[in-house]
């Protein structure tokens, strides 16, 4: 034990804690202010420990990476499932709304006239090539649906089915020049037959033909069917006169009609498969072939 307090270890030793009790003595009596060493140093070590932070910082973020991301995967998969039911929700809504204006339609039409049958479609395509709006709808034989018969909205006359398969049917539409029915002015009882043209189909309207030369029929006027044919019921509402105009011939006036549905717009629509005094079976076959025939 002599040995080891005579020995240069010891000595060391001792003149390592001589030193730190020295400068913790002289810390106590200058109130804890940095030596002028201490400060020489921090101009060494301060940036040192800038660096070292960050250093550790950008390791930290590094791996953050790769420990959060099955967290955020998780949160994306919740994320995308979310959308997903939103979009479903959407899509009800839309169907919901849908069935709601059909409800409020079949509802109007049935107080209007209690005897028709109808049944409901929905349009699924249109022919681009068609200046007169023809359209498909996703109903057919299948369903009631005839050659004939009238295709209506809520709010009025739309055409009549020209064609029909197992589960759709083409509609041809008032503003063609094939679809004749005959109409009635309901304030001056002044009849004539609705059919469209080129012209007036250009610009989303029909036309009232054969009226008499001294109609007072005008615009603003409400054209609606006269059911004197069997093809169509009677008092559905076609359309508004937008000018009435006197023909070359000076015998007849053809009024211009704007329909009350438009044609280019219309999603949903009612076949009419039975009302009463329509034209059935080989009656309604002998009125197409030859119409003059059963003219008075």
């Amino acid at each position: 034990m002599r040995e080891f307090f005579k020995s240069r270890r010891f000595k060391i030793i001792l003149a390592i804690v001589a030193v730190i009790l020295g400068g913790m003595l002289y810390a106590a009596s200058t109130g804890g202010v940095a030596t002028l060493p201490e400060r020489m140093l921090s101009y060494v070590v301060v940036p040192v420990q800038k660096a070292a932070a960050w250093v550790s910082n950008g390791i930290t973020d590094f791996l953050s990476v790769f420990f959060d991301a099955r967290e955020n995967y998780e949160e994306n998969i919740q994320l995308k499932e979310d959308i997903s039911d939103l979009r479903k929700q959407l899509v009800d809504y839309e169907k919901i709304k849908t069935e709601n204006e059909r409800l409020k339609e079949i509802t109007g039409l049935k107080e209007m006239n209690p005897d028709i049958e109808f049944q409901p479609a929905g349009v699924i395509a249109r022919d681009p090539d068609d200046r007169f709006g023809s359209f498909t709808i996703d109903v057919g034989i299948l369903h009631g649906v005839s050659v004939r018969d009238p295709v209506v909205t809520g709010e009025g006359l739309v055409g009549y089915v020209s064609e029909v398969g197992p589960s759709y049917a083409k509609v041809t539409t008032i503003l063609s020049p094939d679809l004749n029915v005959g109409a009635v002015e309901i304030r001056t009882k002044d009849t004539g037959n609705i059919t469209g043209s080129v012209e007036t189909a250009a610009k989303g309207l029909t036309q009232l033909e054969l009226l008499p030369k001294d109609t007072q029929v005008k615009a603003g006027d409400i054209v609606v069917t006269a059911g004197t044919s069997g093809f169509f019921p009677q008092d559905i509402i076609i359309g508004t006169v937008e000018e009435v105009i006197l023909e070359p011939s000076g015998i007849t006036c053809t009024a211009v009609i704007r329909p009350v549905s438009e044609i280019d717009e219309i999603k949903n629509v009612f076949v009419l498969t039975d009302f009463l005094g329509k034209q059935t079976g080989d009656s309604l076959s002998d009125a197409l072939e030859d119409p003059e025939e059963k003219s008075p």
